[in-house]
């Protein structure tokens, strides 16, 4: 088998007229920003056990947007505020179907920090009406920051600020009291019980970016 590693990408090339979904990872003062949003925990008896999903920043594309287009509206419409895109001084790579990783060069203005790329079942089927179709399907998170001060919560139940080094404790489901205990804090827009369960699905392109983020201290400072 030959190596087919990407040495760098060209992400319009990649994705134009391509199925994809992107998002932003917004960090302060250290801490990576998060959604949090009322579900069950996943269980292999059937119970449901209430508690809060992490999610990221982020979501599916429009029709005729570019993947930036989409990163920066998605983010925008689910803090209610505006936001402003990053060039990465890094950028990695991710193919989900393999579970490889290195990092790659990007040829674009606003490189993202992570771009993940997965084989898609149905490649003749789009996600919606009108959306593209492919053989893959990429995920593509952006550095960001605001461009006002982050006051209420938005489309979300409330926001979670973590530093990356604390992630592998988020992925134990710990409670929202122990995480505060820790370190990270909450911006609360309708009175989060302290005492649910906290979960990251599997699936979740932010918990990935969290890992790497942890080789990058100065790029958490600085952003």
């Amino acid at each position: 088998m030959t190596n087919s590693r990407l040495e760098s990408i060209d992400l319009r090339h990649l994705t134009t007229n391509q199925p994809f979904c992107a998002g932003v990872i917004l960090l302060q003062q250290g801490h990576l920003i998060v959604r949090l949003n009322t579900d069950y925990l996943p269980s292999q008896k059937g119970k449901q056990t209430a508690a809060y999903r992490i999610k990221g920043l982020g979501g599916d594309q429009r029709q005729g947007e570019t993947i930036w287009e989409c990163a920066l509206r998605e983010a925008q419409e689910k803090l209610q505020v505006e936001l402003q895109l990053l060039p990465s001084p890094s950028t990695y790579f991710h193919e989900i179907d393999t579970g490889e990783q290195y990092p790659v060069t990007s040829t674009d203005i606003v490189p993202p920090f992570l771009l993940e790329r997965q084989s898609n079942l149905y490649p003749y089927t789009p996600l919606r009406p009108g959306l593209p179709t492919g053989p893959y399907t990429y995920y593509c998170l952006f550095l960001a920051r605001t461009l006002q001060p982050l006051t209420h919560t938005g489309t979300t139940e409330g926001l979670l600020y973590i530093r990356p080094e604390l992630w592998p404790t988020l992925l134990q489901q710990p409670t929202l009291e122990s995480m505060l205990q820790q370190g990270a804090s909450i911006l609360d827009g309708s009175g989060l019980s302290h005492q649910r369960q906290l979960w990251v699905p599997s699936w979740e392109s932010v918990s990935l970016a969290a890992s790497l983020l942890q080789s990058h201290p100065d790029l958490l400072e600085s952003v």
